[in-house]
């Protein structure tokens, strides 16, 4: 059985945290150490060396989002081209996290997307056991 493909789903339909559990292809592609600055930064160019960034960053990539009235921490799935699309939005994560994430935030967010902080990163690493 093969797994549904993740790229065309609508905001509603966003994947949870028990959903990526059980998503091993999803799972082994995230990248924690990705940014939103990194994911910005080669968008806009065109040489090929910024080509090679994009296929290093292409996976997951886990944010938090402020452009809603509730901050929320949303996985992001990177192309190797130019296309992301947002396919993950995980509740549990508690709120004080995400509050300290963009009171002191480890880099200046990139259009309202904030990087997760090491905090987070640990434990989405705990709650997805990877």
């Amino acid at each position: 059985m093969s797994m549904p493909e993740i790229d065309d789903k609508s905001i509603f339909d966003l994947l949870g945290l028990q959903d990526i559990k059980k998503r091993p292809d999803v799972l082994a592609k995230i990248k924690f150490d990705v940014t939103p600055q990194m994911m910005m930064e080669p968008r806009f160019q065109s040489r090929p060396e910024d080509l090679e960034k994009l296929k290093d960053i292409s996976g997951y990539m886990f944010y938090i989002e402020t452009q809603s009235e509730t901050p929320a921490l949303m996985l992001l799935k990177i192309g190797r081209s130019d296309i992301t699309n947002t396919v993950g939005k995980i509740e549990e994560i508690p709120a004080e996290m995400m509050q300290k994430a963009i009171e002191q935030p480890v880099l200046p967010p990139a259009c309202g997307m904030y990087a997760i902080t090491e905090e987070i990163k640990d434990w989405l690493r705990k709650e997805l056991s990877v």
